[in-house]
């Protein structure tokens, strides 16, 4: 017997920042119990095609701001945030920047 039909939805807010556009912030409701995975492969097209096509297999989320597996389990009133890849390494951007700010004397 297959259950999924049957599964009550719950509100789940998605939060994600493509590059160079303002930052979407929208209400879904999804199926309960459903996993950060389903989730994402059940994205509405025309805001996260970028998602579903770069970001899938990739993507690193996190649920108010601490970062999760892909198999979390989604929880009602959840901030379900999509984060992309990095780019550049935190450290060698840092490094960098100290060294920067070296050279000009501001430290």
């Amino acid at each position: 017997m297959d259950h999924s039909l049957s599964r009550s939805k719950i509100p789940l807010t998605i939060c994600y920042a493509p590059a160079d556009v303002s930052p979407l912030l929208i209400v879904l409701e999804v199926a309960e119990h459903s996993s950060i995975a389903q989730v994402l492969a059940s994205l509405p097209e025309p805001y996260f095609s970028e998602v579903k096509s770069q970001l899938l297999l990739q993507s690193a989320c996190a649920i108010f701001g601490k970062k999760k597996n892909n198999d979390y389990i989604v929880s009602a009133g959840d901030r379900l945030e999509i984060c992309r890849p990095l780019k550049a390494d935190p450290m060698s951007a840092r490094r960098r920047r100290a060294k920067r700010e070296h050279k000009s004397g501001k430290m």
